[in-house]
């Protein structure tokens, strides 16, 4: 890959990490906050509240908490691939070796698999 490759790759990763990283932060204190909202007086208030409500709440938290799961792991891989940046192994499949196509790396930029080996990884997971 060429060095004027990596560098827009590398900020563009820098960049999709800065966005990541506010939208984990905004999501974390989010669900803090609604938590705190609905745990007042759970005893006192669960009379008034509906538990269609509550249970609708809990859903919302826990799709937000997968949500800041999920963020949280593409960052993980944003930063394995500005490391491979800095080592010279970034587009390189961790798998086969080979290269990775830079279709796949435009699509996903912090790809660590080609499409061959990543197919494979996916047909050997558990349904």
């Amino acid at each position: 890959m060429e060095k004027t490759d990596q560098k827009a790759f590398r900020t563009f990763l820098l960049e999709l990490r800065r966005r990541l990283a506010a939208n984990v932060s905004h999501m974390q204190q989010e669900a803090m906050d609604g938590g705190n909202a609905a745990g007042r007086g759970e005893l006192s208030d669960i009379s008034l509240e509906h538990l269609a409500d509550r249970g609708s709440d809990t859903f919302t938290k826990d799709l937000m908490l997968g949500m800041i799961e999920d963020n949280e792991a593409e960052i993980i891989d944003i930063d394995r691939a500005l490391e491979k940046i800095g080592d010279g192994t970034y587009g390189i499949c961790e798998s086969c070796r080979d290269n990775i196509s830079m279709a796949r790396i435009k699509a996903i930029p912090f790809a660590r698999l080609c499409i061959k080996c990543k197919q494979d990884q996916e047909k050997q997971a558990p349904a």
